[in-house]
């Protein structure tokens, strides 16, 4: 008995990560309110009603999705934060973590995930997903305030010189989703230069 209730639990977790396959995809791709809760399930090749088992809603799994994405973007900023390095050494590792993310096909669409406005219908979760994504801002605006004391980031706002970097990388993870192997990224000093003195 333990063994058959430990493969029903494996296949429910390999069921739960297909659909949260599915659900990246589909909602980096087409947005939220484009993206219905029968397609995810389709694509996923389960029956509507297995989905619902897994997820109330399509707004349930975009959160958890989004969730993710911000737990990955806060993970990565403590990593850098810990390490005894120094800023340009943090921005460049943050940038490398970037470049390797857009080339992984989850990788890209978690960026794009974090980088979309979308209103789940939940307040209070739409709400703490808008300050988690607003403390990912401030979390690189106080690297580059720690930068401009050492003298190795570029003078100006820090919190707008993190919101045009972060801008940027966004951006630049759309052009990639969208045109895929015809669009090449640019080189890693041309966004350097927003925030760091050559």
């Amino acid at each position: 008995m333990p063994k058959q209730k430990e493969q029903f639990e494996e296949m429910r977790q390999l069921t739960i990560a297909r659909l949260k396959k599915s659900g990246l995809e589909l909602f980096s791709r087409k947005g939220l309110a484009a993206t219905n809760i029968k397609e995810i399930a389709g694509h996923t090749g389960i029956s509507l009603g297995l989905m619902y088992h897994y997820f109330s809603s399509k707004e349930e799994l975009y959160l958890l999705l989004a969730n993710e994405a911000m737990d990955k973007s806060q993970a990565l900023f403590d990593q850098l934060q810990a390490q005894d390095i120094s800023v340009k050494e943090r921005i460049t590792q943050f940038l490398a973590a970037f470049m390797q993310g857009v080339h992984k096909e989850s990788g890209i669409y978690y960026f794009i995930l974090i980088s979309q406005l979308f209103e789940t219908g939940n307040k209070t979760e739409d709400r703490k997903l808008m300050s988690r994504k607003m403390q990912s801002i401030r979390n690189l605006a106080a690297i580059v305030s720690e930068g401009q004391q050492t003298g190795e980031c570029v003078p100006g706002d820090p919190f707008d010189l993190a919101v045009t970097f972060i801008s940027a990388t966004q951006g630049l993870a759309g052009f990639k989703l969208m045109f895929k192997d015809k669009f090449h990224m640019p080189d890693a000093a041309v966004l350097t230069r927003i925030l760091l003195k050559e």
